[in-house]
């Protein structure tokens, strides 16, 4: 009896199987087929580069040490400290209490003329004053360390700039030249940030997107030497941020290695 049933069941199947596949979609159950667009317009500037992210590195013409707010020592000892750790500071306030904290970097001088561009300060983070004593010695809180923080470090009364910015090309010439790697590398690639001699006074801004090309005495090519016009663009430069003689910019592009020397170009 039950062989019977289960027989009587397989010969069904087919049937039920076929009524099923003949059942019509509703109106609401009809295949849509896609194919790929493509979205015109710009982007949103929520979706542009915010600068909140980036280094914040700092150029001083004539530094004075001696007169600038300095990181003495730390609780326990400690050689590195960060975030919610306190500090113990030497120097004049000023009336400032909020400070931002810098490493003390390289002199930054021009690849070719040897002239002296300034000296560099890379961003560590942010410290709050707490208690200040009169014979000069401050204690500090480190609100934000975005880098190790050791004594020795600077603070000095500026802040991180913000907002964002949009990718513009230059409507002058410019002709500039890397100086400096900011991570210390020999050699850059894309996402990280270098250092071009070019500033204010030669009416760089913000914003401003450059090409960058090879130097031709670095590719040993003899007729690039002679018509550099038609040097070749391997990437893209964004000027992030500007000061008198230096400007630093973020490489968005870049399909060889970058290194001092460089030119990076507009239009």
């Amino acid at each position: 009896m039950k062989n019977s049933s289960i027989v009587g069941l397989w010969l069904l199947l087919p049937v039920l199987s076929a009524g099923i596949c003949a059942a019509p979609l509703r109106a609401s159950e009809q295949t849509r087929h896609l194919s790929p667009a493509i979205r015109g317009g710009a982007l949103s500037p929520a979706l542009e580069m915010p600068r909140l992210f980036l280094p914040s590195p700092l150029v001083v013409d004539a530094f004075q040490p001696e007169k600038a707010l300095r990181i003495v020592a730390q609780r326990k000892g400690r050689e590195y400290f960060g975030t919610g750790d306190r500090i113990v500071v030497q120097g004049k306030l000023d009336g400032v209490a909020e400070f931002s904290i810098f490493h003390a970097g390289a002199l930054l001088r021009d690849p070719v003329s040897r002239a002296y561009l300034g000296s560099e300060f890379v961003y560590a983070g942010k410290a709050s004053l707490l208690i200040s004593d009169v014979d000069g010695g401050h204690r500090f809180l480190i609100v934000d360390a975005r880098r190790e923080i050791t004594a020795g470090d600077y603070l000095l009364p500026l802040s991180m700039p913000s907002g964002v910015l949009s990718k513009n090309m230059s409507p002058a010439p410019v002709d500039a030249l890397i100086v400096s790697i900011h991570d210390g590398t020999a050699y850059a690639a894309q996402h990280q940030i270098v250092a071009i001699n070019k500033g204010v006074r030669d009416g760089m801004r913000e914003g401003v997107q450059l090409r960058l090309c090879a130097a031709a005495d670095q590719r040993g090519d003899k007729a690039a030497q002679a018509l550099e016009v038609f040097e070749e663009e391997y990437g893209r430069l964004l000027v992030f941020r500007v000061f008198d003689r230096v400007s630093y910019g973020l490489i968005i592009q870049a399909s060889a290695p970058v290194q001092v020397g460089d030119r990076a170009r507009a239009p």
